[in-house]
């Protein structure tokens, strides 16, 4: 009697396995393409982090290297942005200049501490970086030096889009990277 019911019960389970091994690598293959798209976009970040640190300290070092004009000009802003993309070029495998972008700023103070805002961003080709505050909103990171006068703000921001593996599967935008860098003058 007792083998009855046990053929009886592994009758009624015959196909379970197969269901709960097809739940099951669904769910790891969502895992794997989750953790492989996180990888990627690790990578670029820290290739960003560490670049965007890199021209906040050219940006802030060029009054001391060309004279006391702490006003950014255009051609210092293409240089910078030469060096980013040239940097990515040779990090990045597949370096997609239509992807990459940036947002330089400066805020300066004149003699009566008032501020003066100045940003670049990307022109022409290339991803618009967005902030989610602007560095003149950051005034308050300025301190006064011993020379009397508030320090010039500097940040430089980096965006690069990467594939989007699992915001495909799961119907989300998640492709921008970015990082950002904020540096006191001299």
């Amino acid at each position: 009697m007792n083998s009855s019911i046990s053929y009886k019960r592994r009758a009624k389970q015959k196909g379970t396995f197969t269901i709960e091994f097809a739940i099951v690598g669904l769910f790891l293959s969502l895992l794997f393409v989750f953790a492989g798209d996180m990888t990627i976009k690790l990578a670029h970040k820290g290739k960003l982090d560490r670049l965007s640190y890199s021209l906040v300290n050219i940006l802030k070092e060029r009054t001391q290297l060309y004279g006391k004009d702490f006003n950014i000009k255009p051609a210092e802003i293409e240089s910078i942005a030469n060096i980013a993309r040239d940097s990515l070029r040779r990090t990045v495998q597949q370096f997609d200049q239509a992807s990459f972008g940036y947002l330089i700023e400066s805020v300066t103070f004149d003699q009566e501490q008032k501020p003066s805002y100045q940003f670049f961003n990307t022109n022409g080709v290339g991803v618009r970086c967005q902030a989610a505050q602007s560095l003149n909103q950051m005034q308050h990171l300025s301190k006064v030096t011993t020379w009397g006068r508030r320090a010039t703000l500097y940040r430089v921001t980096l965006c690069y889009e990467t594939d989007n593996w699992i915001g495909d599967l799961l119907d989300v935008d998640f492709t921008t990277v970015q990082s950002d860098a904020v540096m006191i003058g001299r």
